[in-house]
């Protein structure tokens, strides 16, 4: 079995829990192995190719590495200004367009790559989770840690609300950490309870 899982931080390279949980979900899926290839959309030359890094005892994680500004916790706001002050235009002006173009190289990504299932953890990777889907045929499966909805107390911004829906409506199947995440998803996502298990965060022993 291998995993393509799809992300936007790893520990050391985080600023949030979401990379320390991806970093126990990668160690957790390759301890019952399970062959992994991680995709980051962090800033490093353009050219990088299939690297093993993090994990050096355990060979069967693989790092793709592709050449972005998404980084964790960014809002449009932020994005645009830290754009401005970059002088090449390798980038997408505004945060919606960076992550419509992280998609279209995680889509070239998975039309090269051999794997059996794709995984996304957060509204940033999803449309690159679709396109994922898309070139590759292969099942989909959301991990939602937190939603729109509840991080912004009920007032989401209505393109990313949007994404997550239509991402969680596209996936085979939607893995909710807490029952309250699942409640939210069903009641306001739409998408049936059916669809969505619950899985609740494990700690390191």
């Amino acid at each position: 079995m291998k995993v393509l899982m799809i992300g936007w931080e790893f520990p050391p390279h985080n600023s949030g829990g979401l990379g320390v949980a991806c970093q126990g979900l990668a160690r957790a899926l390759v301890g019952n192995n399970t062959d992994l290839i991680f995709v980051l959309p962090k800033k490093f030359e353009v050219n990088d190719t299939l690297v093993n890094i993090l994990f050096a005892d355990i060979p069967s994680v693989q790092i793709r590495k592709i050449d972005t500004l998404l980084s964790p916790y960014v809002t449009s706001k932020e994005y645009e200004m830290y754009r401005r002050t970059l002088p090449n235009d390798i980038y997408a002006n505004t945060l919606f367009e960076e992550v419509a173009r992280y998609a279209y190289a995680v889509a070239d990504i998975a039309s090269k790559e051999t794997f059996d299932i794709i995984h996304a953890d957060d509204w940033l990777s999803y449309l690159a989770a679709i396109e994922a889907k898309r070139v590759s045929g292969k099942p989909l499966i959301l991990h939602v840690h937190a939603t729109a909805h509840d991080m912004s107390g009920g007032n989401p911004d209505p393109r990313i609300y949007d994404i997550e829906r239509k991402t969680m409506e596209i996936a085979d199947s939607v893995i909710a950490v807490s029952q309250f995440t699942k409640n939210i998803i069903t009641s306001h996502y739409g998408i049936s309870p059916e669809k969505i298990q619950v899985v609740h965060n494990g700690i390191a022993a």
